[in-house]
């Protein structure tokens, strides 16, 4: 009897340690998605920072950006939100009244993807660990089939529809704020640059506002463009203001591709609106180069196009920084 007694005792310990890994497992699955929004998550990898002499423009213009510190690194957009055509639930439900998409809101790649979001601006998926709300927020799950639709077969394929709904899990409302076309060397290939303001529920009762700058590319099937991949990579406010010049476009440039590489002869002031930056240089070469930015809601100037002029236009470029590393190097 005290055996099996012993034998019970060891047993329910057993159990109950594997039902607490297996939390634990699942609590740090939730915490490292590798999915979310329909999308891929990828890590920022960071550039290694070394001490730079900078010119006096450079220094001058990071010097305006961190005068306004506080406004610049840690508020939210004040971009208006780009995907508002299916904002009440009428429309939507006219627009999709038989289950299916309209080709007009999918024949060219920007209508697909303001339309795309559209679709998801107002859907829910909210869960016991992500909680929000006053009883059911938005359209609930009810837009996901439609927005499942936009995606292309070879999509579907890596992302069958049961893992593409769990991937908005803690997801209340999405708000569409940047749309940047990307320049690729393949001009068949269709690649977007987007920013993301996405609303999730907490297991504290309140909504966080998080920010996601995304790559996306499109195919043509039938006279409709699909979303053929989705990589998100989220926006951290706590960086850019805290270290050096590899958050800005101008300092950037000036020591990547003029110190380490040596390519620049003369850098000119940056050309900008809400959404991008733009400097173009003259090459030691003799060449014109333009470095293509997009403005993060974090403050950050990240490096969306590297381009070369020719023929009076640009065309993408590849300079390896990590050869003009090692070229320095062993100077």
């Amino acid at each position: 009897m005290k055996y099996i007694y012993k034998s019970g005792i060891i047993v329910s310990l057993f159990l109950i340690i594997l039902a607490i890994t297996t939390i634990c497992i699942r609590v740090d699955n939730q915490n490292h998605k590798t999915n979310i929004i329909g999308g891929s998550v990828k890590e920022l990898a960071q550039i290694k920072e070394t001490d730079e002499v900078l010119s006096r423009q450079t220094v001058s213009i990071m010097k305006e950006k961190r005068n306004n510190f506080n406004e610049t690194y840690f508020r939210p957009s004040s971009l208006k939100s780009l995907n508002n055509n299916f904002i009440d639930f009428s429309t939507f439900s006219e627009t999709f009244k038989d289950g299916t998409v309209p080709v007009k809101i999918m024949d060219t790649p920007v209508k697909t993807i303001v339309n795309y979001f559209s679709v998801l601006q107002q859907a829910a998926n909210l869960t016991d660990e992500k909680t929000g709300g006053c009883g059911t927020v938005g359209f609930a799950k009810e837009p996901y089939p439609i927005a499942y639709r936009f995606l292309s077969e070879n999509n579907k394929k890596s992302m069958p529809y049961n893992e593409y709904l769990d991937s908005f899990q803690g997801i209340g409302h999405i708000n569409l704020i940047k749309v940047i076309p990307a320049i690729t060397e393949n001009p068949k290939e269709i690649k977007y640059f987007l920013e993301l303001e996405i609303l999730e529920g907490t297991n504290t009762g309140g909504t966080s506002f998080n920010y996601y700058f995304a790559e996306i590319s499109l195919v043509n099937a039938n006279n409709r463009y699909y979303i053929d991949s989705f990589v998100l990579t989220p926006e951290d406010f706590f960086c850019a203001p805290y270290h050096g010049w590899s958050h800005n476009a101008e300092s950037y440039v000036e020591i990547v591709y003029g110190n380490w590489c040596g390519l620049i002869k003369k850098q000119y002031q940056p050309q900008q609106n809400d959404f991008t930056k733009e400097i173009v240089v003259d090459g030691v070469n003799g060449d014109k180069y333009m470095f293509k930015f997009a403005k993060l809601a974090n403050g950050t100037d990240f490096l969306i196009n590297t381009l070369i002029q020719k023929d009076g236009a640009w065309v993408p470029v590849n300079i390896d920084v990590n050869k003009c590393l090692e070229k320095m190097k062993k100077r």
